[in-house]
């Protein structure tokens, strides 16, 4: 039962944000060459890496 709740919340939401990220996906896209997701390498279990997508907010062309 737990399982069907959260497999039917998850969809909610997804729903209720899909608009929200699209227009900030628009945004990005339209203020800025370069693409829209900025893939952060983030340390999980057992110390594994693996890649968060995330709206880019700088230029690409700004130093590191």
């Amino acid at each position: 039962m737990k399982r069907l709740f959260d497999f039917v919340m998850a969809v909610m939401l997804v729903m209720l944000l899909a608009v929200p990220m699209l227009l900030i996906a628009i945004a990005v896209f339209a203020t800025s060459k370069g693409p829209v997701f900025y893939w952060s390498d983030r340390v999980g279990r057992a110390t594994v890496l693996f890649k968060m997508p995330k709206f880019r907010s700088m230029r690409v062309d700004t130093p590191v």
